[in-house]
């Protein structure tokens, strides 16, 4: 059962509401375009999940996305938390496109 929903990121809604004030010859405006672009393809991913997390058992599962917690002077922030009685699930989520390689690296 999903208890926190994804909800659109502050950070967007600041980048949308900048964007739409600054003239379009703006010298900064090309830079908040591409950070406005990463956090919202990174926002998708997240968001892309839930397909997949309806199919877990509601009676087992607590789904909470977005979750910060205080630890010392800062704060921890997790993507996505998933708790059952037998384990805890914390997964940070990337959103690439392009190809992925993996190789095994050998030390000598």
């Amino acid at each position: 059962m999903i208890v926190k929903s994804i909800q659109i990121p502050l950070i967007i809604k600041k980048l949308e509401a900048l964007l739409r004030r600054l003239p379009p010859n703006h010298p900064k405006r090309p830079i908040i375009e591409k950070e406005l672009a990463s956090r919202f393809k990174g926002y998708r991913g997240e968001q892309s999940l839930d397909f997949y997390l309806q199919e877990f058992p509601s009676k087992d599962h607590l789904i909470l996305h977005d979750i910060r917690l205080p630890a010392l002077n800062s704060q921890i922030q997790m993507d996505l938390l998933i708790l059952t009685p037998y384990y805890l699930l914390n997964l940070e989520v990337k959103n690439f496109s392009g190809s992925l390689l993996l190789t095994k690296h050998i030390h000598s």
